[in-house]
This record gives C-alpha cells, structure tokens and sequence, in this order.
C-alpha cells in the first residue's frame, strides 16, 4: 500500500533511510553512515512531508513501512524537469514491485505538475540500482558529480503525458 507521508512519518521515513543507507552504503563510505543523525533527519523528513512543492510517499507491507520515494522540482529549477531525489527501501522490501510502484507514483505526480522529463542520481557503484532504474525506462545522461564522498551519476527520462 502506497500512502501520501503526513508530519508524523518523519521517525519511520529516518529509520528506512538509514537502514538502507547501512545496506547500500556501509562499507563504501561507513563514515557517512556512522555521522547520520537519526533526530535530525526525523525532523528533516517531518518537515518534507508538509511541504506543498514535493511529495513525499510511503509504501507499507501488512501495516509496516518498507519504503518511501521524495520527488519534486529538479536541482536548478530547469522548467519542464522533475526529479525523484530519492528512493529507498528496506532490503526485506527488495524484489517485490514496491519500488516500481513507488517510481511510478513520483513519475505520475511530476508529470501532473507538468513535467515532461524526470532525473535522478545514483551511486556510480550501485550497479542494482542502476540496473533497476534502466528496467523503468531511465538511460545514464553524462552527468556526474559527488554526493557525501560518493560518485553519482544522473539518470534521465522522458514522462509520457
């Protein structure tokens, strides 16, 4: 079940991120992961989730979240362009459709704030997520920067209206 995030998710939403963030980025940047602050970022996401210019969406499995997407206007404000600025997901969530659903809810509402193209980043290393997002139609556009001592590079589609 997808279901919009309300203030009161920001500790859920905190604790998915950081689990995940253990899984995908531990042993290539344990120091990110060791200086995550569980309150903060609590906090961070209390404050996303009533925030009218993004969404923020949360997936639940038999009455637990597993998983949420935030999406919204892209770095730089480029008219027409939306990203999903990030997707993460419990490890006991993997493989069962909840990240497709939850990419498509995000590709959906930018589309319905009239956006025709949608990015994202991913670590350069991630290779199953960059695998999984090139399944949802997402093709690597040259971009690349780093994000917390990480290499991401930019993925990039088009959103059919």
């Amino acid at each position: 079940m997808l279901r919009t995030a309300g203030i009161d998710d920001g500790a859920r939403i905190a604790r998915i991120q950081l689990a995940a963030w253990r899984e995908t980025y531990g042993q290539a940047n344990p120091g990110m992961v060791a200086s995550f602050e569980l309150d903060r970022t609590a906090e961070n996401w209390a404050r996303a989730a009533v925030d009218p210019t993004h969404r923020l969406l949360i997936a639940e499995r038999d009455g637990t979240a597993v998983g949420y997407a935030f999406s919204g206007a892209a770095e730089g404000d480029v008219a027409g362009v939306g990203e999903v600025h990030a997707v993460y997901l419990l490890q006991s969530a993997h493989g069962l459709g909840i990240g497709r659903l939850l990419v498509e809810d995000a590709i959906a509402a930018l589309a319905a704030a009239g956006c025709t193209e949608c990015v994202l980043w991913v670590a350069e290393f991630n290779g199953h997520a960059r695998g999984f997002y090139e399944h949802l139609g997402f093709r690597a556009d040259g971009g690349q920067d780093v994000w917390r001592g990480l290499h991401i590079v930019r993925y990039r589609r088009l959103i059919e209206i």
